[in-house]
């Protein structure tokens, strides 16, 4: 009886120090690893500490995607603020020699009159930049205040296109329009929605020099408006970055641009809970909005 009970002490023993030993092992492996993506090795077969090990490799995952999330937000931030910096820094600029001109007593007066309307376009593109970015900020931050109910997207688009109808003939752009009989509504926030069809009808007649199309459909799970124009400049890379932030492909940016203008309209889309996406397709830009039914 005492042999038997020897016997099963030493079991329970080698178990507990093997226990100890797997403890001490991942102890150690946590501290080699410094905090990065390394997943924890053992050599155990207990349930328990198999476990314990998933839980930290799984705990070790989230913190190395958590750091990758902070890093990319990082950068992109420097990104972003160089960027404005730069596009503050030339209106800004343009500005001030403007004004000395203006102060000048060598001028003539015909031509401080024709710099005070250059300063005043100017400005005006400082307003729209500081606007424009600080919508986007209360986009990304959830302080953009939506009331979603069903709104008749075949509606508010053609009420938008109508308003661009005559700017469509200034620049001498043929429209093909392309509408489903029947759409039905979508649940969306019908001044966002008529803002995202304005920014992207508006980036349309800056940088377009050709026919354009526009398609309201109604298909199997979403409807689904798109906007198709001439995009020569463009390449399957500069696609992958129109929605960026302050992009700077030649389509996208100019002396007339924010380079905010698709970053809205996709911050405004998604904040909806709906899904946008571009591609290129024989030198034609094509751009997606897939309203979920």
């Amino acid at each position: 009886m005492n042999l038997i009970l020897l016997i099963i002490i030493l079991i329970l023993l080698a178990i507990i120090i093997g226990y100890k030993r797997e403890i001490k092992n991942m102890s150690k492996q946590i501290r080699n690893s410094n905090g990065y993506l390394t997943p924890i090795r053992i050599s155990s077969i207990n349930r328990e500490i198999e476990n314990l090990a998933i839980e930290i490799n799984n705990l070790y995952k989230k913190n190395h995607e958590s750091n990758l999330r902070v890093k990319e937000n990082d950068e992109n931030l420097k990104e972003s603020i160089a960027s404005m910096a730069h596009d503050l820094r030339t209106p800004l600029t343009s500005i001030m020699g403007y004004m000395q001109l203006i102060e000048s007593d060598s001028v003539k007066e015909i031509d401080k009159n024709r710099y005070i309307k250059i300063v005043k376009k100017r400005t005006e593109k400082l307003s729209n930049l500081i606007n424009s970015f600080y919508d986007l900020s209360r986009i990304e931050c959830n302080e953009y205040k939506m009331d979603l109910k069903l709104v008749d997207i075949k509606e508010v688009f053609c009420e938008v296109l109508a308003l661009f109808y005559d700017n469509f003939l200034e620049v001498n752009i043929e429209t093909t329009v392309v509408i489903d009989e029947k759409v039905p509504k979508v649940i969306a926030d019908e001044g966002s929605v008529n803002r995202v069809f304005s920014n992207l009808i508006n980036n349309i007649l800056k940088y377009n020099s050709g026919e354009v199309k526009f398609i309201v459909k109604d298909e199997e799970k979403f409807v689904v408006t798109t906007f198709i124009n001439d995009a020569p400049g463009l390449n399957n890379g500069d696609i992958e970055k129109i929605f960026n932030r302050f992009y700077t492909g030649d389509l996208s940016r100019s002396d007339n641009s924010t380079g905010l203008g698709l970053s809205i309209v996709k911050a405004l889309i998604e904040e909806m809970g709906h899904e946008i996406k571009a591609s290129l397709e024989e030198g034609k830009l094509i751009i997606n909005i897939l309203w979920n039914k």
